[in-house]
């Protein structure tokens, strides 16, 4: 096989690969400009390809022609790729027919080889003046980054489209020296061309890198919080500025010596099972100084596989302070709000009773009914404070509860009981009972329970001014027990909904206000919750949702 027919073939092949080369960098690193020069290298591994079915199939006239094509189409891309690179330039439809319209052209001219000297080099200055072109285009401005690859490229761009020129001027017969030496710098150039176009994509990316990574450890020191990278051994391999700020120099040592008061890996440490979590693990850690912290831990795998621990962590120690004040300040609020409520609801039976016996010390002036009035109001107005006193000693120092396996069917059934039994609300009130039989027996204080259903029953049964209906429902819902007491009252307005639950505040006149606020409280100890629905006009409903199992 002759000399030129293998470098053919090499090249051909060559050209392959660094077409396949580009692929996989354009996988990683979509621009516009990488993206036509893309295209460009691979119709020129098609006119290598072509070149090498020309040697197969020396009668086929028409390769030479598409050869022409190819490459014509190949520069008009790479000076797509220039302008690109310079204006942002976007191949448009009318771009895409001029680019026809010159392959057309091209393919008139048939095979060059062939074809008369004033055919050669003007295909030689069309092709070796567009590459000049695209080269200049390539050549970096004052407001681009000063990537070396591109002027590289620009360089090589600009003589390579020189040696087009000159090899079509001065065209040399396939087989001579001259021929050979002429193909040898089409190469040269090719892959000249070739290797600034990739270290001007690794420069970009390198670029880009450098940038995301500045913005990261921005981002990283400007979080106002602790972030350091721990690898299996404890040891900080990363920290931000906030860390530093905190204990000094961190990488290299072992957190737990940081953090820990004791000096010891944290209670709760999630990194001897890091490989087998997948969210974040929250822990608190007890420093020296009285200090804590919260962090929270994430797995992060690393490049060799290693997997990493990467924790955020807060000093909490003023917040829980403040929290600690908070609390301290509410419950004092709560208390003078209590005590003022309690003086408010006490004053009004004292003062009866204080009228009451002052009339009584006139006691030659009151006749024998109007003196068993009076003693009448003393003892109705000393019970009214012996029931304001019980309740309010049961809100504040509630029993503790003692929950037992029961079945909630007996409390309903006994609280069903009691209202069908008063002859005051039995005649007036429709009651009615529905309980799942899917609801099984679970642990609860059945004592307790049957005060809060009582409370709960005792108000929709007193907001009913008339004849009215209470429904009593008992469901499950997943792994809780739904008890629904459901009246057709006139309802809670909007505005007081949220406040059915405060102590002493209550509808009633004779109410003291706590029958909900300590119905609401048992339940909580029962690790439940009470919801309210109610419409104004149409009744209300209250849901007492308990978990079936004790530790929910």
């Amino acid at each position: 096989m002759p000399i030129s027919n293998t470098l053919v073939l090499a090249s051909a092949l060559t050209l392959t690969l660094q077409f396949l080369i580009f692929a996989y960098l354009y996988s990683s690193h979509r621009v516009r400009f990488f993206r036509y020069l893309l295209l460009a290298w691979g119709l020129m591994s098609l006119a290598k390809g072509l070149h090498v079915g020309q040697i197969l199939v020396p009668d086929l006239e028409i390769l030479g022609a598409l050869i022409n094509a190819a490459f014509v189409g190949a520069t008009l891309l790479v000076l797509a790729g220039g302008l690109a690179f310079r204006f942002d330039y976007q191949i448009r439809p009318r771009d895409l027919v001029i680019g026809a319209l010159a392959a057309l052209a091209a393919l008139g001219l048939g095979d060059l080889s062939d074809a008369s000297v004033a055919a050669r080099s003007l295909a030689g200055f069309a092709t070796g003046g567009i590459l000049i072109v695209a080269g200049v285009q390539f050549w970096p401005r004052a407001a681009h980054p000063r990537y070396r690859g591109a002027c590289f490229l620009a360089t090589s761009l600009a003589l390579w489209g020189v040696h087009r020129v000159v090899s079509g001027a001065f065209p040399a017969e396939p087989g001579t020296a001259s021929h050979l030496m002429m193909h040898l710098g089409f190469m040269l150039f090719y892959f000249l061309s070739t290797f600034a176009i990739i270290i001007m994509v690794l420069d970009r990316a390198r670029s880009e890198t450098a940038t995301l990574k500045e913005f990261n450890e921005r981002l990283v020191d400007g979080l106002g919080e602790g972030l350091q990278l721990v690898d299996g051994d404890f040891r900080i391999r990363h920290a931000n500025r906030w860390m530093h700020g905190l204990f000094g120099p961190v990488v290299g040592r072992r957190c737990y010596e940081l953090l820990a008061a004791d000096a010891m890996p944290c209670p709760g440490c999630p990194l001897d099972r890091r490989h087998g979590i997948d969210d974040a693990v929250r822990i608190e850690v007890a420093g020296s100084g009285g200090r804590r912290f919260s962090l929270s831990c994430s797995p992060v795998r690393q490049p060799d596989g290693q997997i990493f621990l990467l924790e955020l962590m807060a000093d909490v120690t003023e917040r829980e302070r403040l929290q600690a004040r908070l609390t301290e300040a509410e419950r004092l609020a709560a208390a003078g709000e209590l005590a003022a409520g309690v003086a408010h609801e006490i004053r009004n039976p004292l003062a009866a009773i204080v009228n009451a016996t002052t009339l009584l010390g006139e006691e030659e002036t009151l006749t024998r009914e109007e003196r068993a009035n009076t003693l009448g109001a003393v003892k109705k107005e000393a019970r009214r404070l012996n029931r304001i006193l019980s309740d309010f000693l049961v809100f504040a120092r509630p029993r503790e509860s003692k929950p037992l396996e029961a079945d909630i069917r007996v409390v309903v059934d006994h609280v069903a009981a009691l209202i069908r039994e008063d002859p005051g609300r039995a005649e007036r009130v429709q009651l009615s009972v529905g309980i799942d039989p899917a609801v099984p027996a679970f642990p609860f204080d059945a004592d307790q329970i049957t005060q809060v259903l009582w409370n709960i029953a005792l108000n929709g049964v007193e907001a009913m001014e008339g004849p009215g209906r209470l429904d009593i429902t008992v469901a499950r819902r997943g792994g809780a027990v739904a008890i629904a007491v459901t009246d057709t009252g006139g309802g809670i307005p909007v505005e007081e909904r949220r406040r059915v639950f405060e102590p002493f505040y209550s509808r009633k006149r004779s109410g003291t206000g706590l029958g909900l606020t300590i119905a609401r409280r048992i339940v909580a100890t029962h690790r439940g919750r009470i919801d309210v629905e109610s419409t104004p006009g149409q009744g209300s409903r209250f849901t007492v949702v308990l978990p079936l199992s004790a530790g929910a």
